[in-house]
């Protein structure tokens, strides 16, 4: 078992360690860990036999129409999953950073319920939807899968909460920190600034809330000195405050911290 990481919190006036419970995922039963590593790294290895494939911005991976939908883990690039409305308008459900498994759904459906597209110029490996179920006659594969569905399952539950209980302010800091814990995980980055291919629409699309409501939050952020974010660059300015406020404001949605990583950075 990896002990949780510290980092300098202040209490009062006071700096003090405590651990880190960013965003707060969901944790693994302990009897399951092993399994859970094992089958990690062959899920991930058997994707990575698979050639690269690329897409541009905006090209979708998957859509509601395909007949034999594919299971795909992104390499480099951020994608989304999203539905349409019966207004014509757009709901993103999910942001998915490089590292993620997504479309495991269609491991079962006949066809997808959402549409997958490309954020920006994505690089990815796909396995269609018979050999990930042919690769979960291994437990320990299966079990991967599972955990993978039930994380995917959590983040969905998290953003409810937020659109029924939280402010735009509370709900941009959340995603932004989460994106941010995500990619420092899989040692993507390693300093308080990452790109995010998203326009403020697609937030407002992702966070339901108006493009007037995305912009002025921004806004506020940056006079704060609390976030910047400029032509897709995020910067977060105090990391500390970023996090605190959000295990202020969100505490609702906060589970605790898994005990161990079953993640692995994607190879280059």
């Amino acid at each position: 078992m990896t002990a949780l990481p510290q980092y300098r919190g202040k209490v009062g006036n006071e700096m003090v360690e405590r651990p880190m419970d960013r965003l707060n995922r969901p944790g693994f039963a302990a009897a399951a860990v092993e399994d859970l590593l094992t089958g990690a790294e062959r899920l991930r290895q058997a994707f990575l036999q698979t050639p690269v494939r690329f897409a541009a911005r905006d090209t979708a991976l998957a859509r509601a129409s395909d007949p034999e939908p594919a299971v795909f883990l992104l390499h480099s690039g951020f994608a989304y999953r999203s539905c349409a409305m019966a207004d014509g308008r757009r709901a993103i459900l999910d942001i998915l950073v490089p590292g993620d498994f997504t479309g495991l759904d269609h491991i079962v459906l006949a066809r997808p319920m959402e549409e997958i597209t490309a954020a920006d110029r994505l690089s990815y490996h796909a396995l269609g939807a018979a050999a990930v179920r042919a690769l979960m006659a291994d437990p320990a594969i299966a079990l991967r899968v599972l955990a993978l569905i039930a994380e995917a399952r959590w983040r969905g539950d998290r953003l409810a909460a937020s659109l029924g209980r939280l402010d735009a302010h509370a709900r941009i800091c959340m995603m932004l920190l989460d994106i941010y814990e995500r990619l420092r995980r899989r040692e993507l980055i390693n300093r308080p600034s990452f790109n995010l291919p998203f326009t403020q629409e697609q937030i407002a699309d992702h966070l339901g809330l108006t493009l007037v409501h995305v912009n002025r939050t921004l806004r506020r952020l940056r006079e704060e000195h609390l976030v910047l974010v400029d032509r897709q660059v995020v910067t977060i300015r105090d990391l500390d405050r970023l996090r605190d406020l959000v295990r202020e404001l969100c505490p609702s949605v906060e589970i605790p911290e898994p005990t161990v990583s079953v993640e692995a950075a994607v190879e280059a």
